[in-house]
């Protein structure tokens, strides 16, 4: 076994790479992925490379320079949101839903994008069951309607305007 790896040093690569890919499943921050894709382009290169020395060189190197050159690039192309990018609550507000329970003060039930929502509004008589509503904000668990849409409703993606 270990004469065998001696003699095709490619195999000794090989097996660190998946060790270091299996590593960075388990991480998911790219570090391990560019130590992984180091190791196997250094399997390739000990195909033509007889000093093992050379090779660990050649493999700090290249680990080296992914991590700093391409790491960099591909965690920002993953996180790429813009400080303009709307999650989570502040994403559902100005969006239509449809009034499932007459809405007033206190109580009533909408859908909101595929899900049924409590909702209230401060309106007088309570909105009636069918009418299509705007989300002016979200209060906890609530969603809190009005019957005008928002100002930058065409902003919207065409998709997200009905309900």
């Amino acid at each position: 076994m270990w004469q065998s790896l001696v003699d095709n040093p490619w195999i000794f690569w090989l097996i660190i790479m998946l060790a270091l890919a299996a590593i960075e499943m388990l991480t998911l921050d790219f570090l391990f992925l560019m130590m992984s894709l180091a190791a196997l382009l250094t399997a390739g290169v000990s195909l033509v490379m007889d000093s093992f020395t050379l090779q660990v060189v050649l493999f700090a190197v290249i680990s080296v320079l992914l991590i700093f050159l391409i790491r960099p690039l591909a965690l920002r192309r993953l996180n790429r949101s813009s400080p303009t990018t709307r999650s989570n609550a502040e994403r559902l507000i100005g969006l239509p839903c449809t009034v499932l329970e007459p809405v007033g003060p206190h109580s009533g039930l909408v859908r909101l994008e595929g899900d049924i929502w409590t909702a209230r509004a401060q309106l007088d008589p309570p909105l009636a069951e069918g009418s299509t509503v705007y989300v002016e904000r979200i209060d906890g668990a609530t969603a809190v309607v009005t019957t005008t849409a928002p100002a930058d409703a065409a902003a919207l993606p065409a998709d997200r305007r009905r309900p």
